[in-house]
């Protein structure tokens, strides 16, 4: 790919430095960027026919990742983008969840924690799938 076809919304994002002195950070972000490059080798080295599906690590390792950030760190996570779709929505259940003590308005909060924290560590053309 030469540079003129370089999409920026397809680049990732280089992690703040807090990310590296969080140990567990460090940990799940080495896995997530490994994940990817283990999956595509499986799948041209693998035996025929057998399923190497991407979602079985390279999604669940970064929805681990933005668990542990948004349940550890969620007072150093970006706040919600302007220009994100996804951020839009999960602002607005957020909102709607506010004095709310139950437990759909605790996983609402946890899950727009969790994509708040995928913008820090994914592409956004990524990010702002889910």
């Amino acid at each position: 790919m030469s540079a003129d076809q370089i999409r920026p919304e397809d680049e990732w994002p280089l992690p703040p430095a807090w990310m590296w002195a969080c140990q567990e950070c460090a940990d799940r972000y080495r896995f997530m960027k490994r994940a990817i490059e283990t999956v595509e080798e499986l799948r041209l080295t693998g035996q025929p026919h057998v399923d190497h599906d991407p979602f079985d690590s390279i999604v669940s390792s970064q929805i681990a990742l933005a668990e542990h950030m948004a349940a550890e760190h969620l007072d150093q996570l970006p706040e919600w983008s302007p220009t994100c779709a996804t951020c839009a929505s999960h602002r607005k259940a957020v909102s709607g969840a506010a004095g709310r003590d139950d437990s759909r308005a605790a996983t609402l909060i946890r899950i727009g924690g969790e994509h708040r924290a995928r913008h820090i560590v994914v592409p956004p053309s990524i990010v702002e799938l889910y």
